[in-house]
C-alpha cells in the first residue's frame, strides 16, 4: 500500500547490524536484502494509513486521506470497489468475517459498515471522537470495537446502532485495538504510553499489560500465537522509532509481560507506524531461504536448524523511511535489546 514502488529492506534482528548513518542509515541499506515488489495498487489521491487482507485472502481494503475506502482483487491487483461516504479522513479499516462487509474508522467521528457487493454503506455508527482503530469482534461478527481520541473504546452492535457501549479509558486517546481470538479479551494501545487488557463481556478494564514510564505513545499492537507452545507474543510500535516485543502476554498470572526484543533502526518518531507478524506456516513455507546466502528447502537442513526456523518469529514493520523492514526473532530470547545505533 501507499508508495509500494519503494524498496523492502530484510534483514535479521539476531545479528547486530554494522553502524549507521543518523539519516536513516545508508549501511543498513547496503546490508539488506532486497524484497521484490510483488504488484502495486493504484488509484488513491491521499495517504493510505491501513490496509487489510480478506479473510479468504483473495481482496485487500484500504482506507485513505482521501476520505474513501478502496477494495481491490489481490491476485489481479485491480480495484473491486471505491466506497465514498466519509466527510473525513479515513484511518482504519477491517473486514468481517464473512468477507461480505469492511468496517472504515473516520475523522468524521463515524465508522461505517459496507457492503461490498453492493458499494454501499449498511449502517453508519456515531463515536466521542476522532476514530482511530477498529476491530470486528471474533465471535460476534455484528460487534464493532473502536477507540478514539476522547480516551475511550465503543463497543457498537452493527443491528441496534443506538445501544453503543462504552468503555473509558481515563480520557487517554486510544490508537490501536486487537482483538483476541476468545470471547472474552481486548487489548488497547493509547497516547500515554499504556497497553491494557479489557474484558468485553462485563465491559471492564483486567490489568495493564505495559505502562511506558516515559508515556512514549503507542502507534499499533498485533499478536501472534505458537501453535506448538501456545504462547502468545504481542508487538508494539511506539513513537519512538522502537518496536517492543513482549511473551507471555497470554498469561494472566504474570502481572506485566516481558520485553525480549527491541527493536530499533526504523523510524517511527511521530508516525503512526504498523506491524504485523506473518503466520507462522506461512513463514516457514515462504521465508524459509531468506536469510541464507544460498537457498535450501526444509528438508535438506540439519535437524537442529529446521528446529530454529520453526521457533522463529517474523516481523514486518514499517518506516518513515521509504523502506519496510523484515525481522526474524528467536522465541526464547531472555529480556534484551536489539539496538541499531
Amino acid at each position: 500500500s501507499g508508495s509500494t514502488r519503494e524498496r523492502r529492506g530484510a534483514r535479521d534482528a539476531d545479528d547486530r547490524p554494522s553502524a549507521t548513518t543518523a539519516a536513516g542509515g545508508s549501511s543498513r541499506r547496503k546490508e539488506a536484502k532486497q524484497l521484490k515488489c510483488h504488484g502495486e495498487l493504484e488509484g488513491h489521491a491521499g495517504a493510505i494509513y491501513s490496509t487489510q487482507y480478506s479473510p479468504s485472502g483473495t481482496l485487500i481494503a484500504s482506507a485513505s486521506f482521501d476520505q474513501t475506502v478502496r477494495v481491490w482483487d489481490a491476485g489481479e491487483q485491480k480495484p473491486v470497489a471505491v466506497l465514498r461516504g466519509h466527510s473525513q479522513s479515513v484511518f482504519d479499516v477491517a473486514w468481517r468475517a464473512d468477507g461480505r462487509a469492511v468496517a472504515s474508522a473516520g475523522f468524521d467521528r463515524t465508522c461505517v459498515e459496507w457492503d461490498i457487493e453492493a458499494q454501499a454503506a449498511l449502517v453508519s455508527l456515531r463515536c466521542a471522537g476522532l476514530v482511530q482503530c477498529l476491530r470486528y469482534s471474533t465471535h460476534n461478527a455484528r460487534v464493532v470495537y473502536a477507540g478514539d481520541s476522547s480516551g475511550g473504546i465503543t463497543m457498537h452492535d452493527t443491528r441496534a446502532p443506538d445501544a453503543a457501549r462504552r468503555l473509558s479509558n481515563d480520557g487517554a486517546a486510544v490508537n490501536t485495538l486487537y482483538c483476541f481470538n476468545d470471547e472474552t479479551r481486548l487489548v488497547s494501545g493509547d497516547r500515554l504510553g499504556e497497553i491494557k487488557m479489557w474484558d468485553v463481556r462485563i465491559g471492564r478494564f483486567m490489568r495493564l499489560v505495559s505502562a511506558d514510564a516515559q508515556r512514549r505513545a503507542l502507534s499499533h499492537i498485533s499478536v501472534v500465537r505458537n501453535d506448538q507452545s501456545g504462547t502468545e507474543y504481542m508487538a508494539a510500535t511506539s513513537y519512538d522509532n522502537v518496536v517492543r516485543v513482549y511473551d507471555r502476554v497470554d498469561d494472566a498470572s504474570v502481572p506485566t509481560p516481558r520485553v525480549i526484543h527491541e527493536l530499533r533502526g526504523l523510524r517511527s518518531r511521530n508516525w503512526p507506524v504498523k506491524n504485523a507478524f506473518f503466520d507462522p506456516v506461512v513463514a516457514r513455507e515462504k521465508l524459509v531461504g531468506l536469510y541464507d546466502d544460498d537457498y535450501y528447502e526444509l528438508d535438506t537442513r540439519s535437524q537442529s536448524e529446521a528446529r530454529g526456523l520453526r521457533s522463529a518469529l517474523f516481523l514486518l514493520a514499517g518506516s518513515a523511511e521509504p523502506y519496510a523492514y523484515l525481522y526474524k526473532l528467536g522465541t526464547h530470547a531472555k529480556p534484551a535489546r536489539i539496538d541499531d545505533k
